[in-house]
């Protein structure tokens, strides 16, 4: 038996944190519906190839929330599920007729978690923003830069994923909770304090004295970077504070002058053992490097193109990508790193088309056959 089975999950979130955090539950053996806008859906089904990857295991209800009758749906519907997430700004769903208060009355054991940018309170809770907005107020932007001192865009969305995953955290703990008290509760997850919690690495000197660092503290020494290889590819080293690793480095770019030196010494020295480093690795080429170094006790890796990193043996063998049956064919996913001996992750179906498992989930809400067929008719609610 899966982990979540029999937990049932009630879901209004669109785009990213929201999606990803529900998925996590549904790989987990939840039931999770997804309740959509007619006409387009998740916006996040413009980007196909995004949608499939945070929405598989899910079943779709295309309704219209301003409509009564949908709202009525939910109502009833709400009586019966575990858990209602939502990504809306505060007093969205207040609107709708579907925030907490009005759905823990019909259900106290009901766990509820809003994902929202700035939080449920504070003087920004009703300001727009997106992933860079959230990691640059943090201060995560700030820690980031280039050669030349500015700050850089991420590649990935960091702010949303850490979200997700601080959502899914908070659920299972409510989920808990309820096992003890009978009680369900309300998870504020906002995106800004998840951005701020990245920093646990970062924020020592300023607390302790009010010392701004400039950049995190590993990127002070000489032996944590990007350095370029002979054919212009470049290497991760990334020797934190391992004496052991450092002594192994500098016999194998032959600078064994500089074994023995401590993380202090290395820190002092940083200048000049960065570009001794720097210009060894440009006399050969990344493989060659990567050859030389296999064996040794030094924590390199090759940068990886996208490509590459899905087709590395170590991320294949980890099932980190799977493949899902999906209309006679296979679509391959991202696999899950959670990793339970007894119960893992199941890869039971593909991300639904919009409206698939309307006419199912309206029944359940107690409507009647042609109740849905006049609200199909009208359009409140949409089948594929």
């Amino acid at each position: 038996m899966a982990p979540l089975s029999g937990i049932r999950v009630l879901d209004f979130s669109q785009l990213y944190p929201g999606p990803l955090c529900t998925m996590i539950l549904a790989d987990l053996g939840a039931e999770v519906i997804k309740v959509e806008p007619v006409g387009l859906g998740d916006p996040a089904r413009l980007n196909p190839y995004f949608f499939r990857q945070v929405n598989r295991n899910k079943k779709s209800a295309a309704l219209n929330l301003k409509d009564i009758r949908c709202r009525e749906a939910v109502l009833s519907l709400s009586r019966k599920v575990d858990v209602v997430v939502e990504g809306f700004r505060p007093g969205t769903m207040s609107r709708l007729g579907a925030d907490y208060p009005t759905l823990s009355s019909l259900n106290p054991g009901l766990v509820y978690c809003s994902i929202s940018g700035f939080g449920q309170d504070g003087p920004y809770r009703d300001r727009p923003g997106h992933d860079i907005n959230y990691l640059a107020l943090a201060g995560v932007l700030g820690l980031t830069r280039d050669r030349e001192g500015k700050p850089v865009v991420l590649g990935l969305e960091l702010a949303d994923i850490t979200s997700a995953l601080n959502a899914a955290l908070a659920i299972l703990a409510a989920l808990y909770s309820r096992e003890r008290t009978g009680k369900g509760q309300y998870v504020d997850i906002s995106m800004l304090d998840c951005s701020v919690a990245l920093l646990y690495n970062s924020t020592g000197s300023y607390l302790d004295g009010g010392e701004e660092p400039e950049v995190n503290v590993i990127h002070a020494t000489p032996h944590y970077g990007i350095f370029e290889a002979a054919d212009g590819r470049s290497l991760a080293l990334g020797i934190v504070h391992e004496d052991w690793f450092w002594d192994e480095l500098c016999e194998a770019l032959g600078m064994e002058d500089a074994k023995g030196l401590g993380l202090v010494e290395r820190i002092q020295g940083k200048e000049e053992l960065e570009a001794r480093v720097r210009e060894a690795f440009k006399k050969r080429t990344a493989l060659e490097w990567l050859e030389a170094l296999e064996g040794k006790d030094v924590p390199v890796t090759p940068i990886n193109s996208l490509g590459e990193a899905l087709e590395d043996p170590q991320i294949r063998h980890r099932r980190m990508v799977v493949e899902i049956p999906c209309e006679g064919k296979t679509e391959r996913v991202i696999g899950s790193p959670l990793k339970l001996a007894g119960t893992p992750p199941e890869f039971r179906a593909p991300a639904p088309p919009l409206g698939a498992h309307t006419r199912e989930v309206l029944r359940e809400a107690g409507l009647r056959e042609d109740e849905i067929e006049v609200m199909l008719r009208e359009g409140v609610a949409q089948e594929p």
